[in-house]
């Protein structure tokens, strides 16, 4: 059975998050980053969201936090990592910091593995591994972390969070943290010109050819428990 992990995108909905001196919103990087996240996970793994969109579930913060807590209970997650954009009054703070739940020592691998990767990925300060009580940390009944990717307050850390470029390898390096922590391996990137299939896990090349994807017979249909029949003189491939 894959491995289930919730993605929470930090904010969204009436709570913007954090805002940047140039306007940026942190709902909506910490949305951008979790679905490419989700992108790069969903091939190996089982990937939920707490939101997919620009929604909250309630008016009040704490009751929104407690609800994206209840989802990932509900869905028997393996790991749940919260995303956010960090922020202070002094805009000369910079850097990245993963939090964990205070005795938490499952959170604490997690944070590990995740921090592992974001640090050297980002290449920002090193603000470490840290405890809070925060409610999608403190009301989540697997291992969870949070991690500040960078502080929007800061007008260069800002511009970063606000690239496609920035949330890419911010995305690649929490994946590939949370890919570490359950022991699995993510897939390499695709060759230009062709698709990934998977089949009951089992993963096929294919051809993209004008926006159509073409499939491997014989792979496919093996994959499927099926055989495959080839008739020379009527060029047919018969599946059974």
């Amino acid at each position: 059975m894959a491995k289930i992990v919730m993605l929470d995108s930090g904010h969204g909905g009436i709570d913007p998050g954090a805002i940047g001196p140039s306007g940026v919103r942190e709902k909506d990087i910490t949305l951008a980053v979790a679905k490419r996240v989700a992108n790069i996970l969903s091939p190996v793994v089982d990937v939920r969201l707490t939101r997919d969109s620009d929604t909250s579930y309630s008016h009040v913060t704490s009751t929104d936090l407690s609800i994206r807590a209840r989802l990932a209970n509900q869905a028997g997650a393996d790991c749940f990592v919260s995303i956010h954009c960090n922020s202070a009054t002094n805009n000369t703070a910079v850097g990245t910091e993963t939090y964990h739940y205070p005795g938490s020592t499952l959170g604490n691998t997690l944070a590990k593995a995740v921090h592992t990767c974001v640090i050297p990925a980002l290449g920002r300060v090193d603000r470490g591994i840290k405890t809070a009580n925060f409610a999608v940390l403190r009301e989540t009944d697997m291992p969870a972390c949070l991690v500040e990717m960078a502080f929007i307050s800061n007008p260069e850390e800002e511009a970063l969070l606000g690239s496609a470029a920035f949330q890419e390898t911010a995305a690649m390096a929490i994946a590939q943290g949370i890919a570490n922590y359950l022991g699995v391996q993510l897939l390499e990137p695709v060759e230009p010109g062709t698709v990934r299939i998977i089949v009951d896990g089992q993963v096929l090349t294919g051809l993209l050819i004008d926006d159509r994807s073409y499939a491997p017979v014989r792979a496919l249909a093996e994959a499927l428990g099926r055989t495959v029949e080839w008739n020379e003189k009527t060029k047919t491939v018969k599946i059974i």
